[in-house]
This record gives structure tokens, C-alpha cells and sequence, in this order.
């Protein structure tokens, strides 16, 4: 640094302490532009930016600490001052916790956190903010927000779940670097749950924007933007932030069912953000007509007074009926239908065909009733286009009797609510087209009657009976003399289970399956451990795709176990277990008293167990036929071994057409042939034993 360069700064550090009007504020830009201006090196330039960088908030502080010492308080505002302080002083913070829900399902997505004053009601988080920026200790503000919060998230996992939580920042307040590693370290830790609301009021320079991109990008940490359509907030300052996610400020969405500006602009905001995979959250909600309109218009997420209001417990879902009108304005969003409800009465016998000449779409039980029955009767033949939906907590029963039952492609025809313990009677011929029935996972369905229930579910991923592939279900218990058919041919799904299992009941009746896709399950799980039983039925089971389990999990753990009954399971695929789990770390299998035939055709392959896992298969007293036709197949078990066979009192006659030359791949002593007839030929050799 050269001695003109050293005499610059000094008179600029020299003036600095003096400033105290804008001439004099001039009298040193016109020095940072001569100072600048001089040639540099990298370092040099590092230096000078961090010094005006200190300056310039130095100047904000003063100018911050003569507003206050030229504002004369009124008592009141003393008063307020003195709270604000004690509260920062001491860290007396707590926090409410607001809902943001989606706008398809209504359900709970994330929550942002509020501050608030603890113990002190007529102290608002304006007062707060006013007070610490007045004496300086906005930084205070930003320390305690991330550190609480992150403090209760880390000893509240289990009641979030897997939902997000928003925190308010303000990035342009300076954090001290000690304190600044504290609040980075814990972010890091629960990144996977923590949104950083940006709540700037003023422009950022591009140096500071990147830096705090860069750090939040560095840390795992979604980006949103508050208050979008206001101040700052405009497509070119929205594209420097590139954020996750957009609030659209209240202003905009005030009345806006009846204000066709506001409507264009808001569609114009939500157009823009998914053209840039950016998801649109309408804050500030109040009414339903609000909601309505701004579910039409595309938002993504919504967050307001309507849907929930903020509260000191984190709260589990919505109350039945907004998660009903959301739901409602959704399809009608997607059909262009409006959706229209039927809330039946206790006991009553509703006539479908009078609903629909009426354009009712949707029948509600249990709204004002939590325990009766309410039978749905119209004609097989004949679609309804009406679904059925039970509030929550019902615990009565639900009545088909020839229904012909459908709805959205890929909603379902019957939705559970939460909390219910409900009996589905199957009476005559009944029919759901385009979805199935809905369990939630903290419900129970028993099904019953001596009817039929033929499931035609849509060219989307599916469930017949259970929950969605990113869902578990709730209990299902199967104890009728019905016949249950389910058929599918889309991408991936389950015919009953859900994508993360639950346990499966199926005691009595005649079920004919088919999963046909790309990957597909008959009864069971994808994603999660399923418990299936299987007494006193007949079951046919079909699954074509380039991986299916036909009974059991396709990629976890399952326990299978199967009595009395008549089982025909078949499957065409690259990789295909019929009773176990295709990549599952453990199948337990116990099939006792039945006659099962298996038909597989792929690559690899396996009759009983997992394919990559290990697996505990017991076979007693049953008619068991088997062919398996694949590069790598197996009859038990799995290509790691691990696998424990036991066959007794049975009659097991066994084809394997197989590149590894035996049936299963196990030691000796982990293999259990008692009293049996057993037949096993592979690629045309012929053996009385298991052959491994």
C-alpha cells in the first residue's frame, strides 16, 4: 500500500467519528470513491470493502441512536422500552407456531415460528423489533430467533415429524462470528427440517445476497421470501434471491375474490414461480372465499387465520372440515367441477341416484355424529360420480349396498378421516372407479358383508385399499364373505397396503389382484415393514412390471403369515419375490394348512423370502407347487443366503429353470425336511431333495 493510499484512509478514519450531517456524510463518499479508485491488489481491495463495510454500519447505528435521543418518549413508550429490554436482557422469548398446509390435501406441510413476549401480552413482536432497532440489538433479535427455535425443534422431532419449520430472519443484521458458528452448527444438524424465512425490508447489495445465498446453500437450507408483491419485491429482485419458496403478501389476497387486478397479478406471481420451481405460498388467508380463489389460481401452500391460527402447541392436523373445503376447491381447481357436499344423518339410507340428479358429488358421515350406520344405495351399473368421506373420530359403520361409487383420477371413492374405527358392509354389487378407499394411519377399517367390491383404480399411482405410496395405513381387517376385486395397470402402486405398510388382516373371503406397471405389490407395502396375515381366504394374486413383491414389501422387511387358505400367486418381472421382499433386509414367512401355487417368470427371482435380505420360511402341511422360470432364480431365500427353510408334512413339488444350478443358497443345518413329498427339477434334472 502505497503512502498516498495510507494518508487517504487516514483522513477518512480521521473524519469518521465527527459525521454528523448528510455534507458531511458527501465529504467522506467522495473519499471511499478516491480511495478506490487507487490500483490494488486482491487483498488490498478485501481490506478497504471491510472497512467501508464497518462504516457504513457504524453510520446506521448512530443514526439509529440520535433517533432515539431526539425522540422524546412518552411515558407509555418508556414503559414499553423498559419490557423490551428486560425481554432481551434475559431471553424471555417464546414461541407460537402457525400451520402452513397444502393447498391439494390440507394437510400440514411446515409451521412457521412466531416470536412472541413471554408473559407479557401487550408487548407485540412490533414492539420488539421497534425498540431493539432503536437501541441497537436487532443483532440480539436475530441470535435468540435461530438458537430457540433450533433448541426446541432438536426436543420436538417426534411431534413435527418430518414437517418443515419456518424461521423469520433478517440477514442483514451482523451476528457476532462466535455466535454466528453456534446458530450455523445447529442449523446444519436439523437441516432437513428448517426453512430461513428472509423478512428484509430493504435492498441488499449483490456482494451481501450472495454471501448469504452461499451460506444457506452451504448449510442444506431452503430459502423463502416474505411478503412478496411489495417493497422490494419485485421478478428482478425475486431472481437475485432465487428462493424455495414465495409468501405473497396479505395485501394482495385482501378481498381478492372480488378484485380481478389483484387476481391477475397474484396468477401472474404463482405462474412465475412454477415456471422456475419455485412453490407459491398465499400468508395472510382469513376467509374462505380467499381460500377459494387463491386454490384456483394455482397456490401451492397456504398460511392464515382461516386455516389456523398460531398457537404455543404444535398441533397435528387441520379440524375436518377445513381439510374438506380444501380438498373441495382443489378438485374443483383440477376438474373444473365444483364440488358439492351431502352431509348425511345418522342411520340414514341415502339414495345416490337422487344425489346425483341433485349434482351432489361428495357424501360426509360422522360430522355430527360419531357412531352410526349410513348406508349408500344406488345401482352397480350406473356411476354416481360421488365419493364418500367419514369426519373425524366416526365410529360407526358404513353401508354399500350396490354403489357405484367414483371421483377425481387418483382421489379416493371413500376417504376415512383421522381417529376412526370403522365397519365397511359390502351388500350386493359395488363398483369404485379412478381411486380406492383411503386408511389413514391413525384409523381402523373392518370390512364385512356378502356382496362384491370390483376396485377399478385410474392410470395414476395407485392404492385399492390403504394409503398413497408416500403414506402408511392404518389397520385393515378383511372378515367377510365377499369377493374383493382390484385391478390396475399404471405406473407403480399397491392393491391393498400403502407405500409405507401397516398391518394387514385378511381372515375370510375370495380376492382377485392385479398390479400391472412398472413396479407394483398385491398385498403389502413398498417402502415400509408390513405385517400381513391371511386365514380362511382364496386369494389370486397377478404382478407385471420390472419389480413387484406379490405378497409383502418390495424395498423393506416383512412378516408373512398364511393358514387354511387356497393361494394362486403369479408374476412377469425383472425382479419378483412372490411371498417376501424383492430388497428388504428380512422376510419371515409361515405358510401353514393352505395349497399354494406359484408361477414366476424374470431375471431374479424368488418363490418364499428376500432377494437381497435374509429370510425364515416355514411351510407345514400344505399342497405347495412352484415354477420359476429366471436367469437367477430361487426357490427360498436369497442371492446373500442367510436363509432358513423348514418343510413339514407337506406335499412340494417344485420347477426351476435357474443359471445357479439350486434352489436355494443356504448350509446344510439351516435347511429342515420333514415328512414330506418333495419333488424339485431344475433345468430338467430331477431331485427328492432341496438342493443348494
Amino acid at each position: 500500500m502505497n503512502n498516498r493510499m495510507i494518508k487517504l484512509l487516514d483522513t477518512y478514519l480521521g473524519k469518521l467519528p465527527d459525521i454528523n450531517d448528510r455534507s458531511g456524510l458527501k465529504e467522506l463518499e467522495e473519499l471511499k470513491k478516491e480511495i478506490l479508485s487507487e490500483n490494488e491488489d486482491d487483498t488490498e481491495l478485501s481490506f478497504k470493502k471491510k472497512l467501508f463495510d464497518s462504516a457504513a454500519e457504524l453510520m446506521y447505528w448512530r443514526e439509529r441512536a440520535n433517533e432515539l435521543k431526539g425522540k422524546k418518549l412518552s411515558g407509555s413508550e418508556k414503559q414499553e422500552l423498559e419490557k423490551v429490554k428486560n425481554l432481551i436482557d434475559n431471553n424471555l422469548f417464546t414461541y407460537y407456531f402457525q400451520p402452513i398446509v397444502r393447498a391439494d390435501t390440507g394437510e400440514i406441510y411446515s409451521y412457521e415460528a412466531l416470536m412472541r413476549a413471554k408473559d407479557q401480552k401487550d408487548v407485540t413482536p412490533f414492539h420488539i423489533l421497534k425498540y431493539a432497532e432503536l437501541t441497537g440489538r436487532l443483532a440480539e433479535i436475530e441470535q435468540y430467533t435461530f438458537l430457540n427455535i433450533l433448541e426446541f425443534i432438536s426436543n420436538n422431532r417426534a411431534s413435527l415429524g418430518e414437517r418443515l419449520v419456518f424461521i423469520n430472519s433478517m440477514p442483514s443484521i451482523k451476528v457476532p462470528p462466535e455466535i454466528l458458528n453456534r446458530i450455523d452448527t445447529a442449523i446444519e444438524r436439523l437441516s432437513d427440517m428448517v426453512v430461513v424465512e428472509m423478512t428484509e425490508q430493504s435492498e441488499f447489495n449483490d456482494r451481501d445476497l450472495n454471501e448469504v445465498k452461499e451460506r444457506f446453500h452451504r448449510l442444506g437450507v431452503p430459502i423463502a421470501v416474505d411478503d412478496y408483491g411489495t417493497g422490494y419485491s419485485n421478478v428482478s429482485n425475486l431472481l437475485r434471491y432465487t428462493p424455495n419458496y414465495v409468501k405473497i403478501d396479505r395485501m394482495l389476497l385482501t378481498g381478492i375474490q372480488d378484485n380481478p387486478n389483484k387476481k391477475h397479478f397474484v396468477r401472474e406471481i404463482i405462474d412465475f414461480c412454477h415456471e422456475n420451481d419455485i412453490l407459491a405460498l398465499a400468508e395472510g388467508v382469513e376467509t374462505y372465499e380467499e381460500l377459494h380463489t387463491v386454490i384456483l389460481l394455482g397456490a401451492d401452500l397456504i398460511q392464515g387465520f382461516y386455516t389456523a391460527k398460531p398457537s404455543p402447541e404444535v398441533i397435528d392436523s387441520l379440524p375436518y372440515d377445513i381439510r374438506s373445503e380444501i380438498r373441495a376447491c382443489a378438485a374443483e381447481r383440477e376438474t373444473g367441477r365444483l364440488m358439492k357436499s351431502y352431509a348425511a344423518d345418522a342411520g340414514e339410507r341415502v339414495s345416490l341416484d337422487r344425489l346425483t340428479r341433485d349434482e351432489y358429488t361428495c357424501i360426509v358421515i360422522g360430522v355430527s355424529y360419531t357412531d352410526a350406520a349410513v348406508t349408500a344405495a344406488g345401482s352397480s351399473s350406473r356411476d354416481s360420480q360421488i365419493h364418500i368421506e367419514t369426519a373425524d373420530d366416526f365410529k360407526g359403520k358404513v353401508i354399500l349396498d350396490f354403489a357405484h361409487l367414483s371421483n377425481v383420477l387418483g382421489e379416493p371413492c371413500i376417504d376415512i378421516g383421522e381417529h376412526n374405527d370403522v365397519t365397511i358392509v359390502i351388500n350386493g354389487e359395488n363398483r369404485l372407479k379412478n381411486g380406492g378407499i383411503r386408511v389413514p394411519e391413525s384409523s381402523r377399517v373392518v370390512f364385512e358383508g356378502e356382496g362384491e367390491l370390483h376396485i377399478d383404480l385410474g392410470n395414476c399411482d395407485y392404492y385399492g385399499i390403504g394409503n398413497d405410496l408416500s403414506s402408511a395405513h392404518g389397520e385393515l381387517v378383511f372378515d367377510l364373505d365377499a369377493a374383493v376385486r382390484i385391478s390396475s395397470s399404471s405406473h407403480s402402486g399397491v392393491c391393498i397396503g400403502s407405500g409405507l405398510g401397516g398391518r394387514i388382516d385378511i381372515r375370510r373371503g375370495v380376492y382377485v389382484l392385479e398390479a400391472h406397471g412398472s413396479s407394483g405389490v398385491c398385498v403389502g407395502s413398498f417402502d415400509g415393514k408390513t405385517d400381513i396375515s391371511i386365514y380362511n381366504c382364496d386369494l389370486e394374486a397377478k404382478a407385471a412390471g420390472a419389480r413387484n413383491a406379490v405378497i409383502g414389501s418390495l424395498n423393506s422387511d416383512t412378516d408373512i403369515n398364511v393358514k387354511a387358505s387356497s393361494l394362486r400367486c403369479s408374476g412377469y418381472s425383472q425382479l419378483v419375490s412372490a411371498f417376501g421382499s424383492v430388497s428388504g433386509s428380512c422376510a419371515y414367512i409361515d405358510i401353514e394348512n393352505s395349497s399354494i401355487k406359484i408361477m414366476l417368470r424374470g431375471k431374479e427371482i424368488t418363490a418364499c423370502g428376500s432377494l437381497t435380505g435374509s429370510s425364515d420360511v416355514t411351510v407345514k402341511g400344505c399342497t405347495f407347487r412352484a415354477d420359476c422360470d429366471g436367469t437367477e432364480s430361487l426357490l427360498f431365500g436369497g442371492m446373500a443366503g442367510g436363509t432358513k427353510l423348514l418343510i413339514s408334512e407337506a406335499d412340494a413339488q417344485m420347477k426351476l429353470s435357474t443359471s445357479l444350478g439350486k434352489c436355494i443358497i443356504a448350509p446344510d443345518e439351516d435347511i429342515n425336511v420333514q415328512n414330506c413329498m418333495c419333488s424339485v427339477t431344475i433345468g430338467g434334472d430331477v431331485f427328492n431333495r432341496i438342493v443348494n
